[in-house]
């Protein structure tokens, strides 16, 4: 037994290759080290052959692989990159994608996110994974419609547990719902004690109304038509003009969009036991929401 390992540790790669190929085994290159780093560092057209076949023999023994799609299986293997899933799309065997097949996200592209508040430690930036690979997902005219809440939300909770601020900016742009899994997201932001992250998600204009990572920039006066400083007043009406507000004028105040979040006593209630008084008064003062008689006790 001990020579025929011996002997499959000195087959040439292409060999291996052809053997990983034919066994479609996803155990194969765990037997050992060796054939992990054969099989890790093959060129891509081998890794997108492989995914090809696998999904073909996937399809062959079940109804929900063909359902789900070659590219919502394809992503659940960790050589499923970039440059495989193009040389995937490249092969005449890649299948066509009908119109109503959704891409499902793997749990695997954020399970590896984690805080970074420990102090030294980089802050998230657009070019940290998995942020780069999701916009070339978006883009690729192959790639169907992305079901951004696969898993009950999993990518925007765990985008918020780990505080991945941009990353958190582009699936609420998508999409992303923070009411998925009982409003877990915002129960989860409400832990990290987290104001401006709890107002992210619940309103829907404050990432664009406000700037989150730095201060906000001071407004300017505008000269009005009469020749006097048109200053504009609290409820967005030029006083210059007599208190009429003209489309003309640029003094129209842009219209509010509805929250995502309904903020209820249970999210109140958990910012009280976290001690968020910035976010309980939040929730209190500009969203109405009312104590019950427990959060009532826990406050006084």
């Amino acid at each position: 037994m001990s020579e025929r390992v011996l002997a499959l540790h000195h087959l040439p790669v292409e060999l291996l290759y052809e053997i990983h190929l034919f066994a479609l085994s996803p155990a194969l290159p765990l037997t050992c080290k060796h054939l992990h780093a054969v099989f890790k560092f093959a060129p891509t057209t081998i890794h997108a052959e492989y995914l090809l076949r696998s999904y073909q023999a996937a399809i062959a023994q079940s109804a929900e692989a063909r359902a789900r799609g070659l590219v919502s299986y394809a992503l659940r293997f960790p050589i499923c990159s970039r440059n495989v899933l193009e040389a995937i799309f490249r092969s005449p065997e890649c299948p066509s994608t009908p119109p109503h097949q959704a891409t499902v996200l793997p749990r695997r592209l954020f399970r590896h996110l984690a805080p970074r508040d420990e102090p030294g430690q980089p802050q998230w930036t657009d070019d940290d994974e998995p942020l780069p690979f999701l916009r070339f997902l978006y883009d690729h005219p192959r790639v169907p419609r992305i079901f951004i809440d696969s898993y009950d939300g999993y990518a925007l909770t765990r985008a918020v547990y780990a505080g991945f601020t941009p990353l958190i900016r582009f699936l609420l742009s998508k999409g992303a719902s923070p009411e998925c899994k009982g409003s877990l997201p915002v129960t989860v932001a409400i832990r990290r004690k987290n104001l401006p992250l709890v107002r992210m998600l619940i309103e829907r204009d404050y990432h664009d109304s406000a700037v989150v990572d730095g201060p906000r920039p001071k407004k300017r006066r505008r000269l009005g038509g009469d020749g006097a400083l048109g200053i504009q007043s609290k409820g967005g009406r030029d006083t210059s003009s007599g208190g009429s507000t003209s489309p003309l004028s640029g003094s129209c105040k842009r219209r509010k969009l509805g929250d995502r979040v309904a903020v209820n006593s249970d999210m109140l209630k958990m910012a009280v036991k976290c001690d968020a008084r910035d976010i309980v008064e939040y929730f209190m003062k500009e969203k109405g929401c009312v104590p019950d008689m427990q959060t009532v006790l826990m406050m006084s």
